[in-house]
């Protein structure tokens, strides 16, 4: 006989979320930038039921600098994308370019 399949239970592994092509191009041209500064060496991408997070490390054994989080629709929270140093939120934004500024580097006077 064939297998029964409840497909509730199946639909929760086609829930996860994840970042979209573009979402990925900017976050590593975002992280190209840094290594070519020698500021961040390696990152990890996650996703999970109602978040994908993008983590950046300074080497590869520490805790991360920094995490990109892009939340799912209706998650309470006021952005859909957050930016965490060291567990507080520094950045809620609704999308990943206006949360990404706070990576643009500030014109510096040259001596």
């Amino acid at each position: 006989m064939g297998e029964l399949i409840i497909l509730r239970e199946r639909l929760r592994f086609y829930l996860s979320l994840y970042f979209s092509r573009g979402e990925l191009q900017a976050l590593l041209r975002l992280f190209s930038r840094q290594v070519a500064a020698k500021e961040w060496l390696d990152y990890s991408i996650d996703s999970g039921d109602r978040r994908a997070v993008f983590c950046v490390y300074r080497r590869a054994h520490d805790f991360p600098l920094y995490e990109i989080h892009k939340l799912a629709p209706g998650t309470g929270k006021t952005g859909d994308f957050l930016i965490v140093k060291k567990g507080s939120v520094v950045k809620v934004a609704r999308t990943l370019s206006s949360a990404l500024h706070i990576f643009d580097q500030s014109l510096r006077a040259v001596p």
